[in-house]
């Protein structure tokens, strides 16, 4: 150790990457220095302490450190002190700026473990080599992390870390981790799935979820790191973040719903451009295709979803001028409640088209005409039928070359389009040999499922009656020509649609 000035006030660094580490702790580095100064008859003023924090961390960027690197707090130390170099940076730039920055303002600075005393020119040349050699060992560490995790990535195993929500880590045989179903938070991604796929705004969704005290996916981990894993937040427990849309989003949109690797926010594919899978999906290509069409705002792929508290006939009753969908209100006058169903276009439609239709005559001609005509007629239900294997295989596969064809600007080296120009000709050879075989396009099909609709609608509430029209495909396209204000008065323009099957049941 070098001469030093007694009677110094000292700073001391502790730092530490992880507060798990138990070979460097934050008592262990304070032990260390607190008897180096009492050793040197000097006085520790301050402690600055940075737990979770790495070491290519600038040390005036820390959140401690940094604080008492300032023209404000440097009269009130002489000396700073660590247990070892490493404590207060790895880049060797970074600690040469710190070393001068020391020398500027008269200060000195000493790792107690390495005798090194910025105060003599022995310490400072030590001092450089050190810091040469810690950016070394970093870097070779950010290395093999980086090829570790590529290696984990290529072979399908999980490489540590927290599992996306829905998932947990388990041993894997033969070594390694792997990713499983957790059984306690699929049932709540289900819900949120279906909550989506029914038309259900995202705002909405996470209401209901702080509502029931549902843990946000950062919590449950949390909870589950603890011992004690719970969807649910327990009796008195604090909530300490919350369900917002845009975590909703991340979850629907992170391809580990799919049961897919992935890299960045990608997917990693093999060779020949197909997803490498590490767990079982939550979602199926189906439903992750619908789900991020309504995310990316993409109206249509809703329209055979009901929303929540929707009105009687919403997405049954539209337009006759213009098609649209005719939107439920409602208003009070002079203490009288009334319900009417108005066009979102009715300004373009003049003065002859009605703005307002009253929601209950329209709701019993609906229901007088619909049992008149087809009451007695079995039902004959829209049923979805999904394409064979072939056909999802095919659509996999062009949304693969999509993803992939977007890649190739995003990268720089001569491997990397490499690699990429290898997996779009695989994908593109699997598209040409799909696209000759003959395939079964998922299709809607009128199939009778049992019962009379004058039967299933005098047995129904509200919603289950809408729910029967929109499953057979009944609309009604409707409009009062000369109508004014609240008044009933004018000309009623009214059109029932009735699918194709159905109307073979009705010529028979």
């Amino acid at each position: 150790m070098g001469d030093a000035p007694t009677g110094l006030r000292v700073l001391g660094r502790l730092r530490l990457s992880r507060s798990t580490d138990e070979s460097t702790s934050i008592e262990r580095q304070r032990e260390t220095i607190q008897r180096w100064a009492d050793a040197q008859g000097h006085r520790i003023v301050g402690w600055a302490e940075d737990v979770d924090v790495s070491g290519a961390v600038d040390p005036f960027d820390t959140p401690q450190l940094g604080q008492w690197l300032t023209p404000d707090r440097a009269a009130e130390w002489d000396t700073l002190a660590a247990w070892k170099l490493d404590r207060l940076g790895r880049n060797a730039i970074q600690l040469n700026r710190l070393f001068g920055w020391c020398n500027e303002h008269g200060k000195t600075l000493v790792s107690c473990s390495e005798s090194i005393d910025l105060s003599s020119w022995a310490g400072r040349m030590l001092a450089g080599v050190i810091a040469g050699l810690a950016e070394g060992e970093l870097e070779a560490i950010r290395e093999r992390s980086r090829s570790s995790r590529a290696k984990l990535r290529e072979s399908a195993r999980w490489a540590g870390g927290k599992p996306p929500f829905g998932y947990r880590a388990t041993p894997r045989e033969g070594g390694g981790w792997t990713l499983e179903r957790d059984p306690l938070a699929v049932p709540l991604v289900r819900r949120i799935v279906d909550d989506v796929l029914n038309g259900k705004p995202l705002n909405r969704v996470a209401t209901e979820l702080n509502t029931e005290g549902y843990r946000t996916p950062r919590d449950y981990h949390v909870t589950v790191k603890a011992g004690a894993p719970s969807v649910q937040l327990e009796d008195r427990e604090e909530r300490t973040s919350r369900w917002q849309a845009s975590t909703l989003r991340n979850l629907l949109q992170n391809p580990a719903l799919r049961g897919h690797v992935h890299h960045k926010g990608q997917t990693v594919r093999d060779d020949e451009g197909v997803p490498l899978v590490l767990a079982e999906p939550l979602v199926d290509s189906e439903e992750w295709d619908a789900l991020q069409a309504i995310l990316e705002g993409n109206r249509g792929a809703r329209k055979h979803h009901k929303r929540p508290d929707a009105a009687p006939l919403a997405g049954v009753i539209s337009c006759i001028w213009c098609g649209e969908n005719l939107h439920h209100n409602q208003m009070t006058v002079k203490g009288n409640r009334y319900r009417y169903y108005r066009c979102p276009n009715h300004r373009e439609h003049g003065a002859e088209g009605a703005s307002m239709v009253p929601a209950a005559e329209v709701e019993e001609l609906l229901e007088s005409e619909f049992l008149e005509q087809a009451g007695d007629l079995p039902i004959t239900e829209r049923v979805w039928v999904p394409g064979d294997a072939r056909d999802q295989e095919l659509r996999d596969a062009v949304a693969a070359l999509d993803e992939l064809t977007r890649l190739v600007g995003t990268v720089a080296s001569a491997t990397a389009r490499e690699r990429l120009t290898g997996q779009i000709s695989a994908v593109d050879r699997r598209i040409l040999e799909l696209e000759s075989q003959p395939v079964r396009e998922a299709h809607w099909e009128y199939r009778e499922v049992g019962g009379t609709y004058r039967d299933a609608w005098e047995s129904a509430d509200t919603e289950g009656r809408r729910s029967l029209l929109l499953r057979a495909g009944i609309t009604l396209r409707v409009g009062v020509q000369g109508r004014r204000g609240g008044h009933s008065a004018g000309v009623w323009n009214w059109e029932l649609n009735v699918p194709e099957a159905v109307a073979d049941a009705l010529a028979r």
